[in-house]
């Protein structure tokens, strides 16, 4: 974060490692708990975000071992690497934000189920930052300005076309970018965006590195409380290995249940996220489900119907796994 350019190119290098690989993104690991012989395998594909901790966490307590499995867990830098890795079977089952799920399932580019939700937005928790003196404060000063989304077409950037549109913004008036969750307030403060959609703990660290502030709600309203991201797994692997995704569901209830516990979730973001261990504490978190609510879920297709991400409308219930019962 000298001179003030060196500092940000700091920061950036920084943020650069941790985006790209270096231990956090070609990290992952097999359940620290040393599963016995006999445990079924299971690899799991997340991103370095906080939608994710609760597998960190059933892999500190144990959970994926109690329920006999062996995760493997790797993590990468976004959708657009961990379902090709779906689709390979490198990986068995992975985090997705809903929007890029639904999409792929409309455009047949991929057959799968949603086996565990993940996580759901708050208006803190998924905001819109810009730098202080950006002039930034309602959705009508987002026209003509560029405005970045961790990957085109994904659940932020439909947050932020519903959230102009609502306001009687025409959404097609923003130039949008593609720069990833955490390169977000560097790109901020160097001028390459106006405005960027993040969630933590890239809020906290932006709000503390380069000042940056969010500015109005992009999760409110219709939105609040919005489903974002799931756990998937391919319907030929689930076919093929019934019990295992069961498994792994029932070690997720009880890892998405632990996540409610604050120290429980701080003490694994700092390996997840690189995050320290006192900004953890500070950092603004969502909702972490219990389990897969199809009308929940569907919330998310009747929005991208609405706003154009859909043609027409799809019955979630069909692209759901119920969570068995403990």
């Amino acid at each position: 974060m000298a001179t003030r350019a060196t500092r940000w190119a700091a920061v950036i290098a920084v943020t650069a490692m941790t985006a790209s690989g270096c231990s956090l993104l070609n990290g992952g690991g097999a359940d620290t708990s040393a599963p016995a012989a006999g445990h079924q395998k299971i690899s799991v594909g997340i991103i370095a975000t906080v939608d994710d901790a609760p597998v960190k966490l059933a892999q500190a307590k144990g959970y994926f071992t109690e329920e006999g499995l062996d995760a493997n867990v790797k993590v990468y830098p976004s959708v657009q690497q961990t379902m090709p890795a779906l689709q390979s079977g490198e990986i068995d089952v992975t985090l997705m934000n809903y929007v890029s799920f639904f999409q792929a399932e409309a455009a047949k580019t991929l057959d799968a189920k949603v086996v565990s939700d993940a996580y759901q937005g708050t208006p803190d928790s998924l905001v819109l930052l810009a730098k202080p003196d950006s002039g930034i404060r309602t959705p009508k000063d987002l026209a003509g300005k560029k405005v970045s989304v961790h990957s085109k077409g994904n659940i932020v950037e439909l947050l932020i076309k519903a959230v102009l549109q609502d306001n009687g913004v025409d959404p097609n008036s923003v130039n949008y970018l593609e720069v990833k969750f955490p390169q977000i307030p560097a790109a901020l403060a160097n001028g390459q965006i106006d405005a960027g959609g993040d969630l933590e703990p890239y809020i906290t660290q932006g709000e503390q590195q380069f000042g940056v502030q969010p500015t109005f709600k992009i999760v409110t309203g219709a939105t609040d409380n919005i489903p974002l991201s799931g756990y998937v797994a391919s319907t030929k692997f689930i076919g093929a290995h019934a019990d295992v995704v069961a498994k792994f569901q029932k070690a997720m209830v009880k890892a998405q249940k632990a996540a409610a516990d604050r120290s429980s979730i701080s003490s694994v973001l700092p390996d997840l996220t690189g995050v320290d261990k006192q900004t953890s504490s500070l950092l603004k978190l969502g909702v972490f489900p219990t389990s897969v609510d199809a009308t929940r879920l569907q919330r998310v297709v009747t929005l991208m119907k609405t706003y154009g991400y859909l043609q027409q409308s799809m019955d979630v219930s069909t692209l759901v796994l119920p969570t068995p019962n403990s």
